[in-house]
């Protein structure tokens, strides 16, 4: 509906020569209330058309059904209206005024209806640009309604551009203002704040208020503050990605919406750079994939069904010879990859440039007695008894962020200039033992290890450190497009190999001299 609904009106053409119509509006319609109020005034708008609307053997019928359209919004029956002005544009779909009225008569406030209306708004300024160059209420209105149906359902920049174009040629108080507020959403804060003011001198009654003079001073402030500090140290509003970028370019996707806080990162990323991947099975993709691009890549993967950080403190116990249980010191070793020891693990990680923690789930296994974790030799058919044997419960954040510090101590110790990389691995918990919805299970577990990531990298005073945002890249991005999971092999819970691939390319190209 029009933001600015008391201004929202119907108008016919009466065709005249030289490309000008008279309008002659029979009612005026508030679409937001859905009431008509009468409208004695005749108004002039462009005809962009240079021939008649519809052929001369169709024009008696489609002046009926003019008449009776006007005559059933009048009546408030919308239905009625809606189905006459659609049976105009089936006889002439270039009457582009049946196409204004209908395309106001189907936006219903739910987003598909109206993306439709926007689309018929939005191909009338493409077909007629002259539009803009005839600023009348009626052409302005038009150029209003497509701008705040982008501003509703996006494109937010088309939206940007309709309402700088509408501000300047109607000089109105409201429109400066929806331009104001679109125009903070694109991160144009100067020009925001810009809008603002003239629209608080337009028309000091209506938005010369204490809430947007509140606005206007802390505006001031934060701008004179960003633009005093260097420019890769403004902070930007967040944006989220449209369906059109989703489906673009995946490393612009990456670099412009997703790791867009990374851009100013330190580039510590050569093809000399050694790597040593640890977590879940979706660290293992990625150490294929660096091997693949080139680089040198480890990785130590404990136990493929569950991929805890408890599995991974365990196995930091081990390397230190700590004090474990017998069975968990037997089962590690039994996970160890082929060829590995104790010793060459060390040596491994002491060589490592890079450290990269990919954090798999939070549900494990603990002793229903003691309490402790353990770690079983689980298998699909065992599953079941497990689950009965052992407590399965999904762990907290706070333990889970102890687990993560006491890893990266550990590694710090033995390489004090590791840069260390953590992230979210998007790969789903198969089954849960917990909750009869494995989907809610796994919201809930990636939910907290996207918190314990967010912990450790920025409330733990650990140097040296970043959060990759893969789990982002696949949930988000793959949540707007359809080859992020099962695009190999169907299985749902696979990732996509060339998505996995894309995503090691942008972390490389980030982190690397140009």
């Amino acid at each position: 509906m029009w933001i600015q609904s008391t201004e929202s009106r119907l108008e016919r053409l009466a065709p005249e020569t030289l490309g000008v119509a008279s309008i002659c509006s029979p009612g005026e319609v508030d679409f937001e209330k859905r009431s008509t109020c009468v409208k004695l005034e005749t108004r002039r708008v462009l005809n962009m058309t240079t021939e008649p609307v519809a052929p001369s053997t169709i024009q008696p019928l489609v002046g009926q059904l003019r008449d009776l359209g006007f005559k059933y919004i009048q009546d408030e029956d919308y239905a009625s209206a809606q189905f006459a002005f659609k049976k105009i544009l089936e006889l002439d779909s270039k009457d582009f005024n049946a196409r204004f009225i209908y395309a106001h008569l189907i936006d219903d406030g739910t987003h598909k209806k109206r993306a439709e209306s926007r689309d018929m708004l939005l191909s009338i300024l493409d077909e007629h640009p002259a539009i803009f160059d005839h600023p009348t209420e009626t052409n302005l209105k038009l150029i209003r309604g497509a701008a705040e149906k982008c501003s509703h359902v996006g494109p937010f920049t088309k939206a940007t551009e309709l309402f700088r174009k509408l501000a300047q040629l109607s000089g109105s108080a409201s429109d400066y203002f929806q331009l104001s507020e679109i125009l903070t959403q694109g991160n144009f804060f100067e020009e925001a704040i810009s809008g603002l003011e003239k629209a608080m001198a337009l028309d000091p009654a209506t938005y010369d208020t204490k809430a947007n003079r509140e606005t206007l001073e802390i505006a001031r402030s934060r701008l004179s503050q960003t633009t005093s500090k260097p420019a890769n140290g403004k902070k930007k509003v967040g944006r989220y990605p449209e369906t059109a970028e989703f489906f673009g370019d995946f490393q612009k996707l990456i670099k412009d919406h997703i790791a867009v806080n990374l851009t100013s990162e330190s580039k510590f990323i050569d093809k000399n750079t050694r790597f040593f991947t640890m977590g879940s099975c979706f660290a293992r993709n990625l150490a294929k994939s660096l091997i693949d691009s080139g680089y040198v890549s480890h990785h130590m993967e404990i136990s493929e069904y569950i991929n805890t950080t408890f599995a991974n403190k365990v196995f930091v116990d081990w390397l230190s010879d700590a004090d474990i249980d017998d069975a968990i010191r037997d089962r590690i070793v039994e996970l160890l990859p082929p060829g590995w020891s104790k010793e060459n693990a060390l040596q491994i990680i002491r060589n490592s440039d890079v450290f990269i923690l990919t954090l798999g789930v939070a549900p494990a296994f603990f002793d229903r007695a003691t309490g402790e974790f353990v770690l079983p030799r689980p298998s699909a058919l065992n599953s079941r008894a497990l689950a009965e044997k052992y407590l399965f419960r999904t762990t907290s954040v706070k333990e889970n962020v102890e687990n993560v510090l006491y890893l990266i101590e550990f590694f710090r110790k033995i390489s004090p200039d590791m840069k260390i990389v953590v992230t979210v691995s998007p790969v789903p918990l198969l089954a849960s033992f917990e909750y009869e919805s494995a989907v809610q299970a796994d919201c809930l577990s990636k939910s907290t290890m996207r918190l314990v990531a967010h912990e450790v990298v920025n409330s733990s005073n650990i140097s040296n450190i970043l959060y990759w945002p893969s789990f982002e890249v696949f949930r988000w991005a793959g949540s707007n497009a359809s080859d992020y999971y099962g695009a190999d092999d169907g299985a749902a819970w696979h990732v996509s190999e060339e998505k996995v691939a894309g995503t090691i390319r942008a972390f490389v190209e980030m982190f690397s001299p140009a």
